[in-house]
């Protein structure tokens, strides 16, 4: 039986998708209709929900736990102040262990969680968080709506991510906001060859889809909820892997700082209209809200 699946677009097109690269192990295509790159054949959605459940925390779960995220947290949390401010309920998708719900908590929020991974789900607890039932999103009618939702770094692994993205517009309250941050393919597609030549292919994670800002953007039109801010995410302070030589962190520190004044300065020259950070944060809410 094979392991792996032919996928379609999340976005619903039936476009031949366009080869874009390949790896000894993995193929990722553009669909023609929206932009969005992704691995296609990849592994099966079971397969893949279990490794976030059993094995994802053990292979990368120090990292996330470490310091090194706390920025791209703080950035996040950063980001929300300047478009809504506690109190109210926050649902965080994918918490991890908590190193984020426990600066929004901190900042006044009533904060929520949804995680796969066990051993993350059981850090958190020991922190005094709240994680939800898995299924929480699937049965949005029976709970009490969110003020804000937020998704960091998760749309890139979830298997469907368009259905995701529909169950959190149905949590949301009126006028509830959806805080996603993602990594810019728009950045890291051009960048795969320069990374290479200085030996820097590993520290760049291509997951299960690779969003530019124009292509999620579309996506969350395709499910009712309308973009209304994108901008550039500050960078962790290493790459996610579980341990790195000092030459390669020291290779992520310069590069991160290089690459981050040049993003903003972009940012600012062009009013806002090109992001080009490794990562972007973006904020959404339901398109009826803004009618």
């Amino acid at each position: 039986m094979s392991k792996t699946e032919q996928i379609v677009c999340p976005c619903g097109s039936q476009a031949m998708p366009i080869g874009v690269f390949q790896t000894p192990t993995r193929r990722y295509v553009r669909c023609p209709s929206c932009e969005l790159v992704f691995q296609n054949p990849r592994p099966l959605g079971i397969m893949v929900e279990e490794f976030y459940r059993e094995d994802y925390d053990e292979a990368y779960g120090e990292v996330e736990a470490s310091s090194d995220r706390h920025p791209v947290f703080e950035s996040v949390a950063r980001r929300l102040g300047l478009y809504r401010q506690p109190p109210g309920r926050l649902l965080d998708v994918g918490c991890g262990d908590g190193a984020f719900l426990s600066i929004c908590q901190s900042a006044g929020w009533t904060c929520y969680g949804l995680e796969l991974s066990k051993k993350a789900v059981a850090r958190a607890t020991r922190r005094d968080l709240t994680i939800l039932s898995s299924d929480c999103l699937e049965r949005a009618g029976e709970c009490e709506p969110f003020d804000v939702i937020t998704l960091v770094n998760i749309l890139e692994t979830v298997t469907n991510p368009a259905n995701l993205l529909r169950q959190v517009a149905g949590a949301l309250r009126p006028s509830g906001l959806v805080v996603i941050r993602a990594t810019n393919g728009a950045f890291h597609l051009p960048m795969r060859t320069p990374a290479r030549w200085v030996g820097s292919r590993y520290d760049q994670a291509f997951h299960l889809f690779l969003y530019s800002p124009l292509a999620l953007r579309s996506l969350l039109k395709g499910v009712g909820l309308q973009t209304i801010a994108i901008h550039n995410s500050v960078p962790s302070r290493g790459p996610l892997t579980p341990a790195n030589p000092w030459m390669s962190r020291l290779k992520w520190r310069i590069g991160a700082t290089a690459f981050w004044s040049g993003a903003e300065m972009l940012y600012k020259v062009t009013g806002g209209r090109m992001v080009w950070a490794p990562s972007f944060e973006l904020i959404a809410q339901r398109e009826k809200e803004l009618a």
